[in-house]
């Protein structure tokens, strides 16, 4: 069986996210290294929630391939999970280069896109949920 689209989706999302979650540790390394007890919060947010990301999308390449379902509800969840972990990393790191400390307390704009990222995450994956038990 070859290669899906959905598992080429989640393979290319995965490794973008991990990509991206290690540039990230470059900044969090220089401003430790000038001096600093800790990092950015939102700096840190970004880099976790990328390499996490990034290794649950690598992840579910094999739900995909454990999957009934078919190959366009498989590449709606897969599409969807690579909008919400984007949505996400976008959030944290406009948290960060902005200064922000407490994104509800301070009402900040990017929270936005978290709330944004909230329905398809849980679509995305109730799909490949509903799939892979479907297989069993």
């Amino acid at each position: 069986m070859g290669i899906t689209l959905a598992e080429k989706v989640l393979i290319v999302g995965g490794v973008l996210n991990l990509a991206y979650g290690a540039l990230l540790g470059f900044p969090i390394v220089v401003i430790r290294a000038r001096g600093a007890a800790a990092a950015p919060r939102y700096l840190m947010s970004a880099h976790i929630s990328t390499l996490l990301h990034g290794t649950a999308l690598l992840g579910l390449v094999w739900a995909a391939r454990f999957s009934t379902l078919g190959a366009g509800w498989e590449e709606v969840g897969a599409w969807l999970l690579i909008a919400s972990s984007t949505l996400v990393a976008a959030k944290d790191t406009l948290n960060w280069l902005t200064g922000v400390q407490d994104e509800f307390g301070e009402k900040a704009k990017p929270a936005l896109l978290g709330a944004l990222a909230a329905l398809p995450e849980t679509v995305g994956i109730g799909i490949f949920v509903v799939g892979v038990l479907q297989a069993l």
